[in-house]
């Protein structure tokens, strides 16, 4: 049976902490308890931050894992504690860790040394004395704080994943596992970007997963064992000293040297392959020269990542088989991937959207056509365009519910209507899902609609894995986080100004944190933090992905570093990916600011500069804008000097709606992006209500962003994007004033008495302005007169006859005047 290789637990007992410790010795220790054994260790030291790896001659070099400034993790457990370190010195800065409790600072070290021990490479620290305490960090005989950083090979993203094990209050020794594909064999050229995928009939099969640890495969006697990764080589590590390349690895433990030690039998290919019987299989052969052993593994379906057994050998071969939820037809959820993202509540509706660009119209669907009629496209098709006020349609690619990860979710459509008939081509829909955590409703935009292929940015909240905290502790000031949040862009993106020497025609988006928002025309990558474009006068074209928003940010003194990784491969070296450092540097008179290109290093890495008053410290005596806030406690307001402008926070939350907030000497400030909204920031353990203790990378403590606008009073809205951060958004009339805005009119309810009251008074208005009309003229006063009388007149074409006698003459002759006027009239009143 194979058993994987995984990363170290962390839920662990005190007892299986100290079996770890002891699993984890360093040479000197080991030596001291077990006499002898050191012959059997391989150890090397390594110096100026690279190590000579014996077996195979490879260098393994770590100084990129250097930092201008330091770098820091929480514990895992309860304590609250920080580790701070540097692993290798110079112009970075000098090496050193140290670890930050509440009671003060405990010195691990200023000088990492570098070891190789049977695999296992990692920096150690030996700091002030610890004294008699030692025996419970798991050593008899340590007097010294230190600082073990065990380096794992990791192909995938996220390389700089950091751990700390569990450790009691009283601990003397520390370990931190740290990921990153520094501490791995040099991949071949052929598995460095595969998908390790094949098409067996309607069905995708994606192995890409089973390469992301080593599987253990026991034979014979003796411990000896196979090492199993398909996909990606084995993991280079603590007893895994493989040979560069090898996906099947023999280790005969009965062979003291260890350059016969390990055996290739296979090496990694790139993709598996469907044989005859419609099986799922991969044939690796041996780089060994002279050596005939190769390797087959059959793919059968079964249960989670999978269980490997050993069949034998045959004409040397080796025969594997391996049972894999992967190898299934239905490995995964419709709509889902695995057990991380679920995108099926967005099944069965239908997206109409319009290209921005030449207002073409489309309608597609997620993983499954709704029902007709509405939806237009049919219900074979994913998404279709219409035509002619939607009595027609052009299919552009049939529907599946196949969701795919490609530096996030993606759905292809394909065989759509044909396109190019020349060429055999057909029309495809590519969809790919941007994470926003604050969306309720999914925002869909045509990014593209050319040469054969529709590409639709569709934004939700469904679409998110978790982000990384747009944060983090000052390392200088471990009490202050520095906050980015308020330079996030939803509604837009960011074009960075461009320094000396860029090209004027590139153009260069990026946002804060998060990814771009999604325009037409602008097709990078469905989640890409940074995107170059070569812009024509009339559109942008050669979209360029420079990175994706992976790792939270770091900080310290006035410079934030926030670095975007997995970008599109750099042109000059393929093997190499684009990448962007975006360094805020605090500017108080900037307001926001803006980014600058400065500088694109080896044509592969993007360096920004970005001044802005958004990091600057909220400290006495410093430069501040005028745009920040002054807060008093005793009566919970806040005081804008450029209004000279009060606002009492008790007047727009109302009861348990303030929380926490008077007690925690928050900080403010005017968002620039919204000049009618008060942003407030403070961190502190949450409420009986929360989930803090959770939030473990924040020493237990949470953030909370809140921003209130000037407005109607309104409800209050809450979103926790993260077990650390708390927003929340709130619109008040009692914060107008202090942004410098009127206060709103009151609005809206007047209620019944209200109506009565207002139609009453249109009533008499309009009477006593009726009356004054008649009044004046006598033609109306008769008219009037002869209303309330009940007479009728012949008038304008309603004639009516009326007989009366005559009593003399003079009334007669006046009767039958023709010529009298009606002015002459007036005077017979």
């Amino acid at each position: 049976m194979g058993a994987p290789r995984r990363r170290p637990e962390f839920k662990l007992t005190a007892q299986l902490v100290m079996l770890l410790v002891l699993w984890l010795p360093s040479a000197e220790v080991a030596a001291a308890k077990a006499p002898g054994m050191e012959q059997s260790m391989l150890v090397v030291n390594g110096t100026d931050c690279t190590l000579r790896e014996p077996l195979y001659n490879q260098t393994f070099d770590f100084h990129a894992l250097s930092s201008d400034l330091q770098r820091h993790v929480s514990s895992d457990d309860e304590n609250e504690e920080r580790f701070f370190f540097n692993v290798c010195g110079g112009e970075s800065g000098p090496s050193g860790a140290y670890l930050k409790r509440p009671t003060g600072n405990v010195s691990l070290g200023q000088d990492a040394r570098l070891l190789l021990t049977d695999g296992r490479l990692q920096f150690r620290f030996e700091g002030e004395p610890c004294g008699a305490k030692g025996s419970k960090g798991g050593s008899a005989v340590a007097d010294r704080f230190s600082l073990d950083i065990i380096l794992i090979c990791r192909y995938e993203r996220n390389p700089d994943d950091l751990r700390v094990l569990p450790h009691t209050t009283d601990s003397c020794r520390y370990f931190i596992f740290w990921d990153t594909p520094l501490a791995c064999l040099p991949l071949p050229a052929a598995v460095r970007n595969n998908s390790c995928s094949v098409q067996g009939g309607a069905h995708e099969y994606r192995l890409l997963a089973l390469g992301r640890e080593n599987h253990e495969v026991p034979v014979g006697v003796g411990g000896s064992r196979f090492i199993l990764s398909v996909c990606k080589p084995v993991h280079y590590g603590h007893d895994a000293m493989c040979p560069p390349g090898s996906s099947v690895c023999f280790v005969n433990e009965t062979e003291p040297d260890r350059s016969r030690r390990y055996r290739d039998f296979g090496q990694t290919v790139a993709n598996p392959t469907v044989d005859e019987q419609g099986r799922l299989v991969m044939s690796m052969r041996s780089g060994t020269p002279g050596q005939c052993e190769q390797s087959r593994i059959v793919f059968e379906c079964g249960d989670g990542r999978g269980e490997v057994q050993y069949l034998g050998n045959a004409s040397c071969t080796h025969e594997f088989v391996w049972r894999t939820e992967l190898a299934c037809r239905n490995a995964s959820r419709p709509c889902a991937l695995h057990n991380l993202l679920d995108l099926s509540p967005l099944a069965g509706r239908t997206y109409a959207v319009t290209a921005g660009g030449d207002n073409r119209t489309y309608e597609l669907a997620v993983c499954r056509a709704p029902a007709l009629p509405g939806f237009r496209c049919g219900a074979d098709w994913g998404a279709c365009e219409t035509l002619h006020n939607g009595t027609q349609t052009v299919g552009l690619g049939r529907v599946n519910d196949e969701l795919r990860f490609e530096k996030g979710p993606v759905l292809r459509y394909q065989s759509g209507a044909d396109c190019d008939p020349a060429q055999g081509r057909r029309w495809e829909t590519r969809i790919e899902f941007i994470c926003d955590q604050a969306r309720l409703e999914p925002l869909v935009v045509v990014a593209e609609d050319g040469d054969c292929l529709l590409v639709v940015h569709f934004v939700t909240s469904y679409a998110c894995l978790g982000q990384p905290e747009c944060g983090a502790y000052n390392a200088s000031a471990p009490d202050q986080f520095v906050d980015l949040t308020p330079l996030v862009r939803s509604g837009g993106n960011y074009e960075a100004r461009l320094g000396p020497g860029i090209p004027a025609t590139h153009r260069y988006f990026l946002n804060v944190c998060r990814p771009l928002v999604p325009q037409y025309g602008l097709s990078c990558r469905g989640g890409a933090a940074a995107c170059e474009t070569i812009f024509d006068g009339t559109t942008q074209r050669n979209e360029t992905t420079l990175g994706f928003p992976e790792v939270q940010p770091v900080v310290a003194g006035d410079t934030v570093l926030l670095k975007y990784f997995h970008g599109d491969p750099c042109p000059h070296d393929p093997h190499t990916n684009l990448s962007a450092t975006v360094a805020f540097r605090c500017a108080p008179a900037s307001g926001p600011g803006e980014p600058v290109l400065v500088e694109i290093e080896h044509e592969c890495h993007y360096r920004f500069e970005w001044p802005t008053a958004a990091i600057c410290p909220d400290a006495p005596g410093s430069s501040l804008p005028s745009s920040r806030i002054r807060f008093e406690a005793s009566n919970c307001s806040f005081y804008n000097p450029a209004t000279t402008a009060w606002a009492n926070m008790r007047e727009v939350f109302h009861g348990t709606e303030i929380g926490d907030l008077c007690d925690r000497n928050p900080t403010a400030y005017i968002d620039e992006r919204t000049p009618a909204a008060l942003a407030v920031h403070f961190t502190g353990p949450s409420g009986e209500h929360d989930t803090a203790k959770s939030c473990t990378d924040a020493g237990g403590k949470r953030s909370y962003n809140i921003t209130v606008t000037c407005g109607d009073d309104g409800a209050l809205g809450r979103i926790e994007p993260s077990n650390c951060l708390v927003i929340i958004n709130k619109q008040s009339h009692a914060v107008c004033a202090l942004v410098g805005r009127p206060v709103p009119e009151p609005s809206g309810n007047i209620g019944a008495f209200g109506v009565i009251a207002i139609c009453l008074t249109l009533v008499t208005v309009a009477g006593a302005s009726g009356w004054y009309l008649v009044w004046r003229n006598p033609e109306r006063r008769r008219w009037l007169y002869s209303t309330v009388l009940c007479r009728r007149r012949a008038r304008d074409g309603f004639p009516s006859t009326v007989y009366s006698r005559v009593d003399n003459s003079e009334v007669s002759s006046l009767l039958l005047n023709a010529t009298m006027s009606e002015s002459d009239d007036d005077m017979l009143i």
